[in-house]
């Protein structure tokens, strides 16, 4: 059979006619190219040397190209000052962005044990302690600074407005332990070069070309030390897109209207100081007059005394104007759009309208993409420093002494507000299914979501009378 540049043939259990031959199944498979080559699959998979296939991002020195970006004002370095210029002018665009944000950097974070084995717990404790209180960092100077779990998060989503972002994991010597001193963030303006492997799609380092202080500095982070995070990464484009790529169109048109709009206000609003001059009128009079209607500003003693036959007026607009402001709402509408985020909209323009059922459905909808969102940054992580983190102090390999056999996973959870009546009927449903039943991390979970004080230790009895815990659990 003809595929390509290749005669492939078979016979069952290695017939005559094949010089060298892969086994597939009961049968053998070889192939021979057009100069009579014969080419063995099996042996090019057991003895693997590099990838065949192409990523198909070109990357000239370590400059990626898009080539399928067709504005010059989206690519490279460029596309982060206009992205920059975007979030930063416009309350749209911000709040669509805060939008995909807040409800990650309000979710639950915990890291859960790679198995029920004590050294597993004990692997998580530790990580989850170092991430969300431990990150202190001592600078050259000897200052001691601290570094918030929140702090990691807003860094990493800034992929969302940028296409990428990144830090740098800094560790330091603690006693007979090694822990994450900080999570550097590296900003997306000061990605210069990616050097990838001869495969083209490996990442070796960053190179980054930015400020240190007043210098002005090129330096390579290794990617062993580097997270990366990509949104809508495709091939080897480790700058990933932007969201607010396609929200570019609607941010410019609606731009540009809202300048068609100021200046139809500042000419429109008082009307066009206009004199009409009386007969026999001098040049200088003439002159006087325009000079005059130029300068007319409001003020409390603005006035003007004009000679017989001379008439003054403000001229306003006549017949239809065009109004702007559906226009301009579509355009907001579109640019939530591009985040799935419908429900920031609904109630308005022209032909929107919503209830509270077709709310709820939009937003469990976006929380659902918020959530893979979420994920992605927990499977960074959990690849990167999390991993990193076990490697330097345990064993990954199983071992009699109670080496690391499973890595923690760092998770994600609870990434919609719910209300006090909603969680309520939730448990309740469940309680009178017997799929639940009291516990005291459910106690605990139901008070601190209510901001009620946390249960005091259980009294001794006292005088034969029970305990307020026993008394409780007598009840039960």
């Amino acid at each position: 059979m003809r595929l390509g540049p290749l005669e492939i043939s078979w016979t069952r259990d290695g017939g005559p006619g094949l010089a060298s031959a892969s086994r597939l199944g009961s049968r053998q498979l070889s192939a021979t190219t057009d100069s009579g080559q014969t080419v063995n699959p099996k042996s090019q998979i057991e003895n693997p040397k590099s990838p065949t296939g192409l990523p198909g991002t070109p990357i000239f020195g370590g400059f990626l190209r898009d080539f399928g970006e067709y504005n010059p004002q989206l690519e490279g370095l460029t596309a982060v000052r206009t992205y920059e210029k975007m979030r930063r002018s416009d309350s749209q665009v911000a709040a669509t962005l805060l939008a995909c944000e807040l409800p990650i950097r309000a979710a639950n974070w915990d890291v859960l044990p790679g198995s029920d084995s004590p050294a597993d717990r004990e692997i998580a404790a530790f990580v989850r302690e170092n991430l969300f209180g431990g990150l202190e960092y001592v600078s050259p100077s000897g200052m001691k600074t601290s570094q918030c779990w929140d702090d990691v998060l807003r860094n990493a989503l800034l992929m969302l407005a940028f296409g990428a972002a990144a830090h740098e994991e800094i560790y330091a010597v603690d006693g007979a332990r090694v822990r994450l001193a900080r999570l550097a963030p590296r900003l997306p303006v000061t990605f210069y070069r990616w050097v990838t492997d001869t495969d083209g799609e490996t990442l070796l380092a960053l190179n980054q070309y930015g400020y240190r202080n007043t210098r002005f500095e090129s330096v390579t982070i290794p990617a062993d030390r580097l997270a990366v995070f990509s949104f809508n990464q495709e091939g080897a484009n480790f700058f990933g897109r932007s969201m607010l790529r396609p929200a570019y169109m609607h941010w410019y048109i609606k731009h540009q209207l809202y300048r068609i709009d100021a200046i139809a206000g500042e000419r429109n609003g008082l009307g066009v100081p206009t004199i009409e001059q009386g007969p026999d009128s001098s040049k200088e009079d003439r002159e006087s007059a325009a000079k005059w209607v130029q300068q007319l500003a409001a003020h409390e003693k603005t006035g003007v005394s004009l000679p017989n036959g001379w008439k003054f007026s403000l001229k306003g607009v006549e017949g239809n104007v065009r109004d702007l402001y559906n226009s301009i709402q579509h355009h907001n509408i579109e640019i939530s759009r591009t985040a799935l985020a419908f429900f920031m909209n609904l109630g308005l323009g022209a032909r929107s309208s919503g209830n509270r059922s077709l709310g709820e459905s939009q937003t469990d909808f976006f929380f659902l993409a918020v959530q893979a969102t979420a994920d992605h940054l927990a499977r960074i992580l959990n690849a990167t420093c999390v991993k990193r983190l076990v490697n330097y102090n345990w064993d990954p390999a199983p071992t009699a002494a109670g080496g690391a056999r499973r890595y923690p996973t760092l998770t994600v959870s609870n990434m919609r507000a719910r209300s006090f009546d909603q969680t309520f009927d939730m448990l309740t449903r469940l309680a009178e299914a017997g799929v639940v039943a009291p516990y005291p991390e459910l106690a605990q979970f139901i008070t601190r979501e209510l901001g009620l004080p946390q249960k005091k230790e259980p009294s001794s009895v006292v005088s034969g009378q029970l305990s307020v815990e026993e008394g409780l659990g007598a009840g039960d």
